[in-house]
């Protein structure tokens, strides 16, 4: 069989969600089909030669922006839009099709790919509900933007709920937003790769991760830092706390080395660095689909202490987790759990069981696998 992958973004490295989904694809389907992806120019990793990359060249922006507008798009699905998604996917048919199953990551991106897709078979990963998300961004921003971002709530709700019509199936990571998308979604969450853990000190009493560019990961990382942070050190003056991630703003880089703060930005050997936390923090207070740091720090062996918005989406993990609503609490459960050791071995083997037992990537890959060929002809 023969599967065609559409992204926006290159997989590698896959620092983002929809990068990361990108690479969970490939790996999923490189064992059992014939993988092209038709994505932005990168250079590969890992999985690197054993598909076929057709890059989508940049251009047709400015064509784009004019199609948003005629057409009542969301203005910020033209982050998709800046390749010539058109000609790369001509190339592909030309080079490696016919396909027998194309598969597009992310609504936004559907609207400058759906007229060039040819597969018969078609499968939208939407990974999450970008109205959903847009809602949030909605709520947080200020002044002339809330008015944009509110206008930019109706334009993806409309795109979202005509969506399902083109596809046989949509896929996101959190059952809680497969009504959105209708009686044709189905939620598979990401999963993680399971490694071994070394029984080793770790340096960080506290850490917290993410691309701290985005705006839910920035909101709590400054959160974290000015208001959090100085409280917990007050109840636990020689406690260390790690911030790592992708794109760390001026305001988050300025605390690196002050008052028992390090930030790593960007985060090279992410499962050495994460298993070199002992409790995770996670104060988020915005967020759809499914957090990957949440599942990533189970699989590291942290404890965790989160809010509900955190762990969306991950209930058996909330189960053995501290869940804490009120983030101004934050800093009292926080030094709580430090001072328990015990309670901290056990969260880590509970978290742990979890994510071996039920968000394997081995697991998702393989539902991701049925998600193609159920109901293919031929199979």
């Amino acid at each position: 069989m023969k599967v065609l992958i559409v992204s926006s973004r290159f997989p590698w490295p896959p620092y983002t969600g929809d990068r990361l989904r990108a690479l969970i694809w490939i790996e999923a389907l490189l064992p059992v089909a014939e993988v092209t992806l038709v994505a932005p120019a990168g250079e590969a990793a890992d999985a690197g030669g054993a598909f076929h990359h057709v890059p989508a060249r940049r251009g047709g922006r400015v064509s784009a922006g004019a199609q948003a507008f005629m057409k009542g798009l969301p203005f910020h699905s033209l982050v998709s839009a800046g390749h010539d998604w058109s000609e790369a996917l001509q190339r592909a048919e030309s080079e490696r099709g016919p396909f027998d199953v194309a598969v597009v990551l992310l609504s936004r991106l559907h609207p400058w790919v759906d007229a060039s897709i040819r597969a018969p078979r078609k499968i939208l990963d939407a990974i999450d509900s970008l109205a959903l998300s847009v809602e949030q961004r909605a709520g947080e921003a200020r002044g002339p933007w809330r008015a944009f971002w509110r206008r930019e709530v109706g334009r993806t709700r409309v795109l979202e709920s005509g969506i399902s019509d083109f596809y046989e199936r949509v896929i996101v990571v959190n059952e809680k937003e497969c009504p959105v998308f209708g009686s044709k979604a189905v939620a598979i969450p990401n999963g993680v790769a399971i490694e071994p853990l070394a029984d080793s000190p770790r340096e960080f009493d506290f850490g917290f991760w993410g691309r701290l560019a985005y705006f839910a990961n920035r909101d709590a990382a400054l959160l974290l830092t000015s208001e959090i942070w100085p409280a917990l050190r007050a109840k636990e003056p020689d406690s260390r706390l790690l911030i790592a991630g992708a794109d760390a703003p001026k305001q988050i880089l300025q605390h690196d080395g002050i008052d028992g703060v390090r930030v790593i930005s960007p985060m090279e050997d992410r499962s050495a660095v994460l298993r070199n936390i002992s409790i995770a923090l996670f104060p988020v207070r915005f967020g759809t689909g499914q957090s990957n740091k949440l599942l990533e720090a189970a699989e590291a062996g942290c404890a965790i202490v989160a809010t509900p918005e955190a762990l969306r989406g991950l209930d058996e993990l909330a189960a053995v987790s501290v869940v804490e609503p009120d983030v101004k609490k934050f800093p009292e459960v926080s030094a709580r759990l430090l001072r328990d050791q015990e309670k901290i071995e056990s969260m880590r083997k509970a978290g742990r069981s979890v994510v071996e037992t039920h968000y394997s990537r081995e697991a998702s890959s393989e539902r991701l696998r049925r998600a193609v060929f159920e109901g293919a002809e031929g199979e």
